[in-house]
């Protein structure tokens, strides 16, 4: 009887638990949300703002917050609405609308928990921005209106047009700069140069491009005009052999020397035969529709520069231009080499790698030998070399101090790589240790060849000058 007594117990007490139901889950309690009290309410600021947040949640864990804002313009009296935006970070950089003289900013900040709730009751804050200032750029260059040289393709010595730019902003910082070639979209950068290859260019590529530059300020003002410029493409066509580039000023020639701006046009155009003559004098440098034209350049300089230097480092940027296409340099001279470093010792410089002198005439350093006595008496050559030796006139320098010899030679002691010795110094021994002194070169290059001669040709004897020039034509060719 009591073991049946234990089953029925037994069985009702099964019965009653497996009707026996849990409590219903509690529901999830929304986050909170507080604001860092920086900006201080009410206060004015600079439109771009930190703000820092923090946030807890009772039942859960915060995941990220949204936040809004409305801007009030106070003079012009409308607004302007920021719908919500979600992030994860503690620190949230916002930049506030502030086209108005003065404005109200309401900012709105709602924490998120593990469970997608937000907070019902976002933190608040309200405080002032004034107007800013929008960015002012300007292209540094090329210039407006510029002729520059172009090719088909970009080359190793020639990547495109080269454009800078840069922008000011009273009461922020710029942070980005757009580029519009032709009309195009603006791309943006942060850089303030860049190239612009052919093929960012409308076709055809001969004649006028356009070229706008904007910028943006960290509020995220825009140069509204930004600032443009007009180019003028010119393709080298090299359809001519020989342009002869005159930068001899006869009135620094020494006192004994009797020979006009006529004699040495003429000298130089019975040697060489050129296809032209221009005089950097009387008429600047040549623009590029015409030395574009000219398969190779001969430069002469053949006066001492006792009064003013020689033009061809004035020059220098548009005879790189030219030599980036494909041009090829023959330059000779007195103190030629000495007017890169006009009013100092150019025995005490290393050319460095950037300038003209190592890049393009590919001497690393130079000297320049004693102005008294004279003692150069021609350059002497190798053999087989294809060039052959040259002697100075006896009856060009008949005066003291020269006397037959010229003084102050330009010498090539590092030559750059890519380069020969083809003329070397003799004189009439006062001067051991210039004896063999390189004072020519050739490089030869894979866009173009330069020849640089330490020494006047004017000066030489005539037969040795036509000579000469022969011979430099058909190397540099």
């Amino acid at each position: 009887m009591k073991q049946f007594l234990v089953i029925i117990i037994a069985l009702w007490l099964l019965t009653f638990s497996c009707k026996q139901t849990t409590s219903p889950p509690k529901p999830n309690m929304p986050p909170f949300t507080k604001l860092s009290n920086i900006p201080v309410p009410g206060d004015t600021v600079f439109p771009l703002v930190n703000i820092t947040w923090d946030g807890g949640d009772m039942d859960g864990y915060i995941t990220g917050c949204e936040y809004s804002y409305t801007t009030y313009h106070l003079v012009k009296g409308d607004s302007f609405y920021f719908d919500w935006v979600k992030t994860d970070k503690d620190v949230i950089s916002i930049i506030f609308e502030s086209s108005d003289v003065m404005n109200k900013q309401k900012l709105r900040l709602r924490a998120i928990d593990n469970k997608g709730a937000k907070d019902p009751t976002p933190a608040e804050l309200i405080f002032y921005t004034p107007q800013t200032k929008i960015p002012v750029t300007t292209i540094l260059s090329p210039a407006n209106k510029s002729k520059l040289f172009y090719l088909d393709e970009t080359t190793d010595w020639w990547p495109g047009i080269p454009i800078q730019y840069t922008a000011t902003d009273e009461d922020g910082e710029v942070v980005a700069y757009g580029v519009s070639v032709d009309s195009s979209d603006f791309f943006w950068t942060t850089d303030t140069s860049l190239i612009i290859t052919p093929d960012q260019f409308k076709q055809p590529l001969a004649g006028k491009h356009s070229i706008r530059v904007t910028s943006k300020d960290n509020t995220n003002l825009f140069d509204p005009n930004g600032t443009g410029i007009s180019i003028d493409l010119i393709h080298p066509e090299f359809s001519k052999n020989l342009l002869v580039i005159d930068d001899t000023n006869e009135n620094q020639f020494p006192s004994s020397v009797k020979a006009t701006d006529a004699d040495v046009d003429s000298f130089y155009t019975a040697i060489f035969n050129p296809d032209s003559t221009w005089d950097l004098q009387a008429d600047g440098f040549p623009p590029k529709d015409i030395l574009g034209k000219y398969k190779t350049i001969f430069w002469h300089g053949d006066n001492p520069t006792t009064q003013q230097a020689h033009l061809l480092p004035q020059y220098s940027d548009q005879v790189k231009d030219y030599l980036n296409c494909g041009g090829n340099l023959i330059v000779s001279g007195w103190q030629v080499l000495s007017s890169f470093a006009y009013g100092k010792n150019i025995d005490d410089i290393e050319f460095k790698e950037g300038s003209f002198m190592h890049d393009y005439l590919h001497i690393n350093k130079a000297g320049q030998t004693p102005t008294f006595p004279s003692d150069f008496l021609g350059a002497k050559t190798k053999p087989n070399n294809g060039f052959s030796s040259v002697s100075v006139s006896m009856d060009l320098l008949p005066s003291f101090p020269y006397k037959g010899k010229l003084n102050s030679i330009n010498t090539i002691v590092e030559p750059g790589g890519f380069t020969e010795g083809i003329y070397y110094y003799y004189g009439a021994g006062n001067y051991q240790d210039l004896i063999g002194a390189t004072v020519g070169i050739h490089y030869y290059g894979t866009s173009y060849n330069v020849i640089v001669i330490g020494f006047p040709m004017f000066f030489l004897n005539h037969d040795d000058a036509a000579v000469m020039a022969k011979e430099l034509i058909k190397a540099i060719n």
